[in-house]
């Protein structure tokens, strides 16, 4: 497929278009435009409700390519990945952060893993984070721990803040979480933010 035609596909909503237009993107071996196309969506002079647009569809058609044949994105997985701490959109944040953990879940680790972290932890803390974001990124979190250690000791501290009033949707992940996780009381926003700050110094000084 063309960009023009990637780019009205994305402003032009359709019953199932996400499965339908995935399925099309796999067919027509058009993954890579459509990529060039979200990585390039600032430069594409779409009006600000166009560009809302458009980074949601175009998200949440990349994760159902994702979830279709994850090996197709194989070569795009570091671009993604450094991409990740960047997305601002709401709803583009729900898919992308869906894809991430699913990515990190079946072995690709980010050379970028410590701004991930902090990404997640900072979209957690935030109250005007859309509560599905909240929860992918605890998803992510939870899968990092396994193998890093000052995510592992971050992670009770991010369980506890969001016990304070979950949700429904939530209250079922941390009661997952909650299963395997020794869950530290009491903890507030400031600590958290003391562990995101933290990283943040220890990746400036990589640098």
């Amino acid at each position: 497929m063309t960009r023009e035609k990637l780019i009205e596909i994305c402003l032009t909503f359709s019953p199932n278009y996400a499965k339908t237009w995935a399925q099309e993107v796999i067919s027509t071996h058009s993954l890579q435009t459509l990529w060039k196309l979200i990585m390039e969506s600032d430069t594409l002079g779409l009006s600000n409700d166009d560009l809302e647009k458009f980074e949601f569809r175009s998200a949440y058609i990349l994760e159902t390519v994702y979830c279709k044949n994850s090996t197709l994105f194989f070569p795009y997985m570091s671009q993604f990945f450094r991409l990740f701490p960047a997305i601002t959109n709401g709803s583009m944040r729900r898919h992308f952060a869906k894809i991430c953990f699913l990515a990190i879940k079946e072995g690709n680790r980010p050379q970028n893993l410590e701004a991930i972290a902090t990404t997640c932890a900072d979209w957690i803390i935030d109250p005007k984070t859309r509560v599905a974001v909240k929860v992918w990124a605890l998803d992510i979190l939870a899968e990092l721990a396994k193998t890093e250690q000052w995510i592992k000791e971050l992670l009770p501290e991010v369980i506890a803040s969001l016990s304070l009033n979950p949700s429904a949707g939530m209250t079922v992940r941390l009661r997952r979480l909650q299963s395997t996780t020794k869950t530290k009381k009491g903890a507030s926003k400031n600590e958290l933010r003391h562990y995101k700050l933290a990283s943040e110094s220890s990746l400036s000084t990589n640098v």
